[in-house]
């Protein structure tokens, strides 16, 4: 990766991290990620009007564009939906680990969809920090088996980490083959519409809490995690735009550094040996892929 990308993904993972800590803290519905990808939309309006963007830039896009953005909103709101509900049940310094392990399904989506290569060290690289997200994961840590290691583990919690893990190594991968195709800040704006569309529709079936409600209660925090997620994001995406996406997505789980750190230090998570020891392992793993070509 370039050394301007590294930075890019860098402060993507820190505010990444934030807009998660803010949300676990809040423990909010999925319902308040409607208004989040909402606001995403209603943001980006000024800026448009103030450039003159003229409604061509997206009228004249390829087709195929249109299918990304579908596809990638979909993914997305799984996401966001499988992650609200694992903060419901687990730690952030749990959940928020295991929900950036998206580089090993990212791996596999690159080389069948879009033919990307990665060099030895940054296999090696995207290994040592999966095996760190794995070990930030567990009750307790030895180097010797133990039949207690997984018997504290939250299931659930995990199993609907990995989903977002999942659903987030999907959207990616389109990503990165759609700011090809336009500039990451037209893209941005069409997923939150996208996304807000998808979430809309989950709310419909599954009506857990009144729009209404969460947004009169929430409605600062609604605008705070909006900058937050979409600062993030649109980093994400310029990296993108000059690195593999394997590495970009590797990388960015520096924000299980923060998470991790967040939920111990100011949210009072316990297991925080287990978690540091992860989180050194998974550094390692950072500092490799950074040194990848």
């Amino acid at each position: 990766m370039t050394s301007i990308g590294i930075l890019l993904v860098l402060i993507s993972a820190l505010t990444h991290s934030l807009w998660n800590f803010f949300t676990k803290r809040g423990n909010f519905p999925v319902a308040f990620f409607f208004w989040v990808s909402l606001w995403g939309i209603i943001v980006y309006l000024p800026f448009f009007i103030g450039l003159g963007v003229s409604p061509s830039v997206f009228l004249e896009a390829p087709i195929g564009l249109w299918w990304k953005v579908i596809l990638s909103g979909i993914f997305e709101a799984i996401y966001f939906v499988c992650l609200i509900k694992a903060y419901q049940v687990g730690d952030l310094s749990l959940i928020y680990p295991i929900s950036r392990s998206a580089p090993l399904f990212t791996q596999i989506w690159a080389i069948l969809l879009i033919g990307e290569v990665f060099s030895g060290m940054g296999f090696i690289g995207i290994t040592l920090v999966m095996g760190g997200l794995f070990i930030i994961s567990l009750k307790d840590f030895h180097l010797q088996p133990s039949k207690t290691a997984f018997s504290h583990l939250n299931i659930r919690a995990i199993l609907l980490a990995f989903s977002a893990a999942l659903a987030s190594s999907i959207y990616s991968v389109i990503d990165k083959s759609a700011v090809e195709m336009i500039h990451p800040i037209y893209y941005l704006w069409l997923i939150n519409l996208s996304m807000s569309c998808f979430i809309g529709l989950y709310l419909l079936f599954y009506r857990e809490i009144s729009l209404r409600k969460v947004w009169n209660e929430s409605k600062k925090e609604v605008l705070l995690v909006t900058l937050l997620q979409n600062f993030a994001y649109l980093l994400v995406l310029l990296a993108m735009t000059t690195s593999k996406v394997s590495y970009v997505v590797a990388f960015r789980q520096a924000g299980a550094l923060f998470g991790a750190l967040m939920g111990i230090i100011l949210l009072k998570e316990t297991q925080w040996k287990t978690r540091i020891t992860g989180a050194f392992i998974l550094t390692i793993g950072l500092v490799l892929i950074g040194l990848a070509k």
